[in-house]
């Protein structure tokens, strides 16, 4: 089934959220859940003007063999920042649960760690500050567990078949340790940023092995 493009204003009407699904039909039901499940959260930013645009994403494998084949991800712009949060469970409503709850942790998060100085400084303001502290987590009951990652190599000799493209803001340079906490920020486990110490495109990483590695470019 090609995505399907929904656009709903019910959540913030200051705020463009818009709903694709891959697999699956978005019904009314669902994007009403949806809906409720994020007015938890953003319908609170909102009113502090801190939130610019929001992307849900429900996704179905239907590979029978997939056991967490229902996927939500949810994609929030900030002032300075983009937090993407993804989630897989048998269930899609227990995907959305799941999803909205790790929102709710990387937003606390975020304004922790603004107030320690990072991410534009402690200037957060009281209303931004009073709406983090409001929101809540909710852990559900029957919380399915995260899909277990296998690992899936290349075919040196197959055809290189492009399935996402990712694309970083690199018009301000960054800190290395606030490159490093942007990695908590994102559902995958690397992070490109420019460095402020010598303005060159790098890169974060989490090593298999544990710790964080730092690419940068080769000197002459």
């Amino acid at each position: 089934m090609a995505a399907t493009k929904l656009f709903m204003a019910d959540v913030a009407k200051t705020v463009p959220i818009v709903i694709t699904g891959n697999n699956i039909e978005v019904t009314p039901a669902l994007m009403d859940y949806v809906n409720k499940k994020l007015d938890r959260t953003l319908g609170k930013l909102s009113n502090s003007g801190a939130i610019m645009e929001c992307d849900v994403h429900l996704s179905v494998n239907k590979n029978p063999k997939v056991k967490n084949a229902h996927k939500a991800e949810v994609t929030t712009s900030l002032k300075g920042v983009t937090i993407r949060s993804s989630e897989e469970s048998p269930d899609m409503y227990a995907s959305i649960d799941l999803v909205s709850d790790r929102l709710a942790r990387k937003l606390r998060k975020y304004k922790e760690r603004r107030l320690n100085g990072y991410h534009g400084g402690p200037n957060i303001g009281e209303n931004l500050a009073n709406v983090l502290d409001e929101i809540e987590e909710e852990e559900p009951e029957d919380a399915a567990p995260v899909a277990s990652i296998e690992e899936d190599f290349m075919d040196p000799e197959g055809e290189v078949n492009i399935t996402k493209i990712k694309s970083f803001d690199l018009s301000k340079a960054m800190s290395v340790k606030e490159a490093v906490f942007a990695l908590d920020y994102v559902d995958h486990d690397f992070f490109v940023f420019r460095n402020e110490e010598n303005d060159e495109v790098s890169v974060v990483y989490k090593r298999n092995a544990g710790g964080i590695g730092l690419i940068e470019p080769q000197k002459d």
